[in-house]
């Protein structure tokens, strides 16, 4: 079953798929999310206060997800917290390993921030990580996306 059809049996629906769409858009940790207050909302762009690394982030957001998480207020944009969050991400992605609940809506966003040809070192950014180490973690490829080694390369676009 897919994830946002999984979180649509909650109470608070409307609040899980809004946290899910924020962490895919941003690459924003869960409990990053749920602790997001109205006052770090910014047109187009949200502050990241509450991070592992203990450094603010900001990361530009389309239109349409400001729109939805804006609210007159600054308190915090969601009644539920982490631990409702993760109970629910867990029974949507019941097969994944202990440990990897919490992480794979960031890791899905970093995947397909490279996928789509984006910059490692502004994902580095985005992510709020000190190292490229910890980055590159989070940016694996799938094998198919592999394969465009051998239709890019150099040899192949030239017939060399």
């Amino acid at each position: 079953m897919h994830l946002f059809e999984v979180i649509q049996e909650s109470k608070v629906a409307e609040e899980l798929t809004t946290i899910s769409k924020t962490c895919l858009a941003t690459g924003a940790r869960i409990n990053e999310v749920v602790e997001t207050r109205g006052s770090q909302l910014l047109k187009h762009k949200v502050i990241f206060t509450n991070t592992k690394g203990k450094r603010n982030r900001t990361v530009p957001i389309s239109n349409k997800l400001y729109k939805e998480l804006h609210k007159p207020t600054n308190d915090k944009l969601f009644s539920c917290g982490y631990g409702v969050a993760h109970k629910w991400l867990t029974k949507a992605l019941p097969d994944l390993p202990k440990g990897q609940t919490t992480h794979v809506l960031r890791h899905t966003f970093a995947s397909h921030f490279m996928m789509n040809g984006g910059n490692i070192l502004v994902l580095q950014n985005i992510l709020g990580h000190q190292k490229i180490e910890q980055t590159m973690i989070y940016a694996h490829f799938s094998p198919n996306h592999l394969s465009d080694a051998i239709t890019f390369n150099p040899v192949t676009q030239y017939s060399l």
